[in-house]
């Protein structure tokens, strides 16, 4: 850097500073103006509209760039070179064909307009540290590289700007001419900006040494007005030029459209026309759109009155000979046939056929066909497009059920053993987790089926608040995961058993509230059940899920139930999701007999609604519930939580009193404990204002007088080290959220020794269920080594005893060395699948007499699945993942009614 003493003194004539803006805002506008001409342009046209743009923009931006320059003075005097000048004016006209290259494509995508706005702002800069360089003056000149990195940034970042602006306003109307002034005038006076920062960032000082004079000129006051009046000249040519080519283009697209819409009109015309004579079959007339399409001269169809006939496809001759004597009698026909055309291509047309009034008494046959080959073949290519569709659906849906067999399984292998409470509740969250996975699998499977109108609903009594608890509690451990609290709430006058499709409803429910947690960062999903109607046999529920999170902007609230439409592009990005899962959500509800909306407000959260109807249950609850309340009547529980958990225990007749913080607690303690009516039970969250949960207990553990009370612990995702601190403090429970009504009862009675703990951990499982000496002879055709674990885990727990084969060909051997009860049969298996196996085994049962059961046990579950099986003489069919239960309803199903098997012959 040189001495501060020896920097020379820079000032600025401050009317050629604002000429230069000045100058810069017509560039600008040019510039916006430019982009809609090259856009509009094809051919050499476009090329000439791109090179005279790209020079009359880089004229105005090299003009703005040396105006500001020579309003620059310093105590020396400044000559220019002009080669270097000459050098800066073509970076300037290279950088504007750039940026009139990039903003005159169909598109413009961020990719592009970052290289463009790259390639753009380094031209600027070059152009301006060109003309930099092109100063003669007897100073040392150096450059500040803070400076001069920031105005290289905004050279980029003004360029990015105005490539965006010019891509948005290339095709402005007069409606909107306001704003592309207003752009030009921020594009005017950003692009001075990197202008006057790069020459900040100079700094010239005293020298000694002489600069190289051999090309330098001198520019005076007249120079100075040339520039600007060939800048003005150049930009006004430029604009007064667009606008001729832009009304000539016009009215040349005005005329073109007028054309193009005659034409569309003589073209949706262009049919065979023809009439013959009912009696001789001549033809009397025949169009020359016979002759385009099938290339067989009007002569010849006028010549010979067989002609039509003998040039149909052979299979449909009889279908046109059939309708021409059914138009003959007046009744007017229209089918569809093939035709050979004169080249040996084969079209498809559809013909209509009618009678009218000929020369005389005599009635003629018209016909008017019409060229359907295109619709023909984009009919064929759909509906092979639809079975590649459905294949590739059917060996995804294989491929991904198969291990999902493996995990379910192994899960409720592993719930049917002891395990302690903390245990069994992980484990369920874990298979309930599976099953939401294994749902979000048949989104696809099922948006395929309502597309095909093939999906229906089964219809089922069943308890509604536990399907709504249930679904919250495994969907609970991603909230969790967010800090984000889950409620579920059924209000009271909702039946507890309804009729309709549980799946189905459970489905809904989990797309709307996965996406809920989704797109929430903080707050709480809540899920709730209303009843809107009622009648004698029907009932409408109202179900809402409402979320703290994104929101969405009311124009995206009709997209977002769209087939793979997302709310937001960006969203998309960040989230991801395939979008069917509002699409197929709308469509379940539709088939209920409901609706769905949305109400939302963009950064306050959404209320996604939908209605279902449902059928008022035949059955009736479980008297436990009855004994259940007469147990827990009048019990007095101290709550520390929401106030949902206060509501719940005053429907069950209990005496809750509510507190909100962990003092107030203890107080209430104190005072029920001294007036000789103690709290008989506890109901603390773990997070609470001031005192955590467990913090609570330990004060509770010191005082005496209430040490004893039973304390529930409610948490919202546990944390490690919970389970052992709790265990010191003497919680026997801890439960976490949302915590279902069925199991906070059970909990409150174990807690008050109403309920033995053994009830708990006594599950009512497949094989608690099994009486000795029942066991069946099962042959399990499989070739997953985990699938094959589980099947005989599940089998052999309950008595069954198992043979494993790996392929068809194992099957068989098998069945032709000893008997077999029942086969449960995989279908794609190596070397033999399951159907080939089974038409051999049913071939060879034809000489015995014989019938073993054979129940499909496959991954497929596409539509259609089950009725192959059956029809390869298959018994029954059940899909993976196999539920223990299913598996054994299906097995005592086949073999109940069995007869005695024989072996397969040889």
């Amino acid at each position: 850097m040189p001495p501060a003493d020896s920097a020379l003194v820079i000032s600025y004539n401050y009317y050629l500073v604002a000429l230069s803006v000045v100058i810069s805002t017509l560039a600008s506008y040019a510039a916006l103006d430019l982009a809609g001409r090259v856009t509009a342009a094809r051919g050499r046209i476009r090329m000439a509209w791109l090179t005279g743009g790209a020079f009359a923009m880089g004229m105005g931006i090299w003009s703005m760039h040396y105006i500001g320059m020579l309003a620059f003075s310093l105590p020396v005097a400044i000559g220019y070179d002009w080669p270097t000048v000459v050098a800066s004016l073509l970076c300037a006209v290279l950088a504007s064909g750039v940026a009139l290259f990039v903003v005159s494509r169909q598109q413009m995508k961020w990719l592009q307009a970052m290289l463009g706005s790259l390639v753009m702002g380094s031209g600027i800069a070059a152009m301006h540290y060109t003309g930099m360089a092109s100063m003669r003056v007897p100073a040392m000149c150096s450059y500040s590289p803070a400076l001069v990195t920031l105005s290289v940034v905004l050279a980029i970042v003004i360029s990015l700007v105005a490539l965006w602006l010019s891509f948005t306003f290339r095709e402005d109307k007069q409606s909107r001419g306001w704003m592309k002034k207003a752009s030009a005038v921020l594009m005017g006076a950003a692009i001075p900006v990197m202008h006057y920062t790069g020459m900040a960032a100079a700094r010239f000082s005293s020298s000694e040494i002489k600069p190289d004079l051999s090309h330098a000129v001198n520019i005076s006051s007249l120079g100075i007005a040339s520039i600007i009046v060939v800048t003005f000249f150049v930009l006004g040519m430029a604009l007064l030029t667009s606008v001729v080519d832009r009304r000539f283009s016009e009215q040349a697209l005005e005329l073109e459209s007028t054309e193009q819409r005659y034409r569309q009109l003589v073209e949706s015309a262009q049919v065979i026309l023809w009439r013959r004579d009912i009696q001789s079959s001549q033809f009397s007339f025949v169009n020359k759109e016979a002759t385009v399409l099938l290339g067989y001269p009007v002569e010849n169809w006028l010549n010979q009155p067989n002609f039509w006939l003998e040039h149909i496809h052979p299979e449909d001759r009889i279908l046109a000979q059939t309708c021409c004597r059914a138009a003959a009698i007046d009744a007017p026909q229209q089918f569809e046939h093939r035709m050979m055309a004169a080249d040996g291509e084969v079209f498809w047309l559809r013909s209509r056929l009618r009678v009218i009034a000929g020369a005389g008494q005599e009635k003629e046959l018209v016909g008017v066909m019409v060229d359907i080959t295109e619709r023909k073949r984009a009919q064929e290519g759909a509906e092979a497009a639809n079975r590649a569709k459905s294949d590739f659906l059917a060996n995804m849906s294989h491929e991904i059920r198969t291990p999902m067999n493996g995990i379910i399984g192994m899960a409720e292998l592993v719930l049917d053993t002891e395990l302690n409470s903390e245990q069994r509740e992980y484990l369920e969250m874990l298979k309930a987790s599976a099953d939401s996975l294994l749902d979000l699998i048949n989104d696809i499977l099922d948006f395929s089926k309502i597309e095909a109108g093939k999906l229906d609903l089964d219809l089922i009594d069943f308890n509604l608040r536990d399907v709504l608890e249930t679904t919250a509690k495994g969907l609970s451990p991603a909230a969790h995961a967010k800090d984000i609290e889950i409620t579920c709430e059924v209000q009271a006058e909702v039946p507890e058993l309804v009729q309709a499709d549980p799946m189905r409803l459970r489905q809904i429910v989990v797309n709307l509230m996965g996406n809920a947690i989704k797109f929430t960062e903080r707050g709480e999903v809540s899920v709730s059940v209303a009843l809107d109607s009622a009648s004698d046999q029907s009932l409408m529920l109202h179900f809402a899920v409402r979320d703290t999170g994104l929101g969405i902007p009311l124009e995206k609230q009709k997209l977002i139930f769209e087939a793979f439409s997302q709310a937001d592009s960006s969203t998309t990005r960040k989230f991801g999701g395939t979008g069917l899962g509002l699409t197929i959500s709308s469509r379940l509800v539709g088939l209920m007999g409901g609706k769905i909306w949305v109400e939302s407000q963009p950064g306050k959260g959404s209320t996604f609604h939908f209605t279902a109807q449902a059928k008022v249950s035949n059955s009736r609850p479980a008297a436990g519930r009855k004994i259940e309340q007469e147990r827990l009547r009048g019990v007095r529980v101290l709550v520390l939580d929401d106030n949902s958990t206060n509501r719940t225990l005053k429907r069950r007749r209990m005496k809750p009193q509510l507190e909100i913080t962990g003092e107030a607690g203890l107080r209430a303690l104190q005072n029920a404990s001294d007036q000789g009516a103690p709290f008989q039970l506890v109901l603390s969250d773990v997070q609470m204002p001031e005192m955590d949960g467990f913090s609570f207990v330990a004060k509770i553990r010191e005082n005496p007088h209430i040490s004893g009370v039973p304390v529930i612990m409610l948490t919202s995702g546990r944390r490690q080290g919970d389970a052992a601190r709790g265990k010191e403090l003497g919680i026997a429970f801890q439960l976490s959220k949302p915590v279902a009504q069925s199991e906070l009862m059970v909990t409150i009675q174990q807690a008050l020794g109403t309920l033995e703990m053994k009830e708990k951990s006594t599950l009512v499982t497949p094989s608690s269920l099994r009486k000795p000496g029942q066991g069946m002879r099962i042959l399990l055709a499989e070739d997953n080594k985990v699938n094959q674990r589980v099947a005989v885990r599940m089998l052999e727990k309950n008595g069954h005893r198992v043979i494993v084969a790996g392929n068809g060909h194992e099957a068989i051997a098998a069945l032709e060395r000893e008997n077999f009860d029942l086969v449960l049969m995989d279908v794609q298996m190596p070397e033999m699948g399951g159907l080939e196996a089974t038409a051999v085994i049913r071939e060879k049962e034809k000489s015995t007499g014989g019938h073993t059961p054979i129940v499909a046990m496959t991954a497929g579950a596409m539509q259609g699945d089950e009725e192959k099986c059956l029809a390869a003489g298959m018994d029954g069919y059940i899909s993976k993942p196999v539920r223990a239960q299913e598996l054994l309803e299906i097995v005592e199903a086949h073999t109940s009614l069995s007869a005695p098997r024989e072996r397969l012959p040889v």
